[in-house]
């Protein structure tokens, strides 16, 4: 995702359009998923929230090596709060792991010069 969104020329924050490039709010979206839940022929259909999608973007992001501020400008989030909120364990491990490569990097430029 991260590759993806690299490639993409921005001339904004927003991901999510209409046709004509300008933002499309929560409603639109929210009306968009209930219409192809209608279509969806498995049980569960119904299970699937808006929300969800948000999330799972995040956790994505996070996964891809994204920062906060990253997620944040995708996701909408003002802050790192409901991040946390969100995608705790998933943004733990992942900072957490950059946290240990920046300090092995340290460790090996010590014992390289």
């Amino acid at each position: 995702m991260r590759a993806h969104l690299e490639g993409i020329t921005r001339t904004d924050g927003t991901v999510v359009t209409d046709a004509k490039g300008r933002p499309v709010s929560y409603r639109i979206v929210a009306e968009e998923m209930r219409t192809i839940k209608k279509k969806m022929k498995h049980e569960k259909a119904s299970y699937y929230k808006t929300q969800g999608l948000r999330k799972n973007a995040t956790i994505e992001l996070y996964l891809a090596g994204c920062d906060d501020e990253m997620v944040k400008a995708v996701a909408g989030h003002s802050g790192v709060e409901i991040l946390k909120k969100y995608d705790g364990p998933i943004r733990q491990r992942e900072l957490a792991k950059r946290a240990q490569e920046a300090r092995n990097q340290m460790e090996r430029s010590k014992t390289e010069t």
